[in-house]
């Protein structure tokens, strides 16, 4: 180990004291020490919809999934990009939990707001060791506790990020 360097030449160190040679510190030097606040942790609680049962259809790289009710050609709109996501969620590079739980933040507050279509980017998968978790995670959350706020969904367009991506049409606030 080497050691420290001084952060001041001892020319600037003299010229210092040189200069506040005849400054005396001031009168009552303790200083008033003021506690800082805590701030209580903020927990947010998402409720959320009833799971239902969605028809899934896809390859495993390619999906789409709809609510009872939704026709096949909403989804083929969907699936095209021809229905314009309104808001969207970038998931890229996130853990596994910490990304599902801002999906279910994320999807809630959407839907509370009135998005009727949103992104999630999640990414391929293409860094990952282990496949695609996080994509995988997110369509089993999508097909599974957070089905009550899908309409429909699908594999985004390759403009809006093919595979690394997931429309979501929302049902809308209840």
């Amino acid at each position: 180990m080497r050691p420290k360097r001084p952060l001041v030449s001892p020319e600037d160190q003299a010229l210092f004291l040189e200069a506040i040679g005849g400054a005396v510190p001031l009168a009552g030097s303790e200083r008033d020490r003021v506690p800082v606040p805590k701030v209580p942790a903020t927990v947010r609680v998402v409720e959320l919809p009833p799971a239902i049962s969605l028809t899934v259809e896809g390859d495993g790289h390619r999906y789409a999934a709809r609510a009872p009710g939704v026709s096949l050609a909403q989804v083929s709109q969907l699936r095209a990009g021809k229905i314009h996501a309104e808001q969207t969620l970038d998931l890229h590079g996130e853990l596994v939990d910490k990304g599902l739980a801002r999906l279910r933040t994320f999807l809630a507050e959407a839907n509370r707001i009135g998005r009727r279509c949103v992104l999630v980017v999640h990414g391929k998968g293409t860094h990952s060791d282990h496949g695609a978790p996080l994509r995988e995670a997110v369509l089993g959350e999508l097909l599974g506790p957070l089905s009550g706020f899908v309409h429909a969904l699908s594999t985004a367009a390759p403009s809006d990020g093919g595979e690394g991506a997931t429309y979501v049409m929302l049902r809308g606030v209840k």
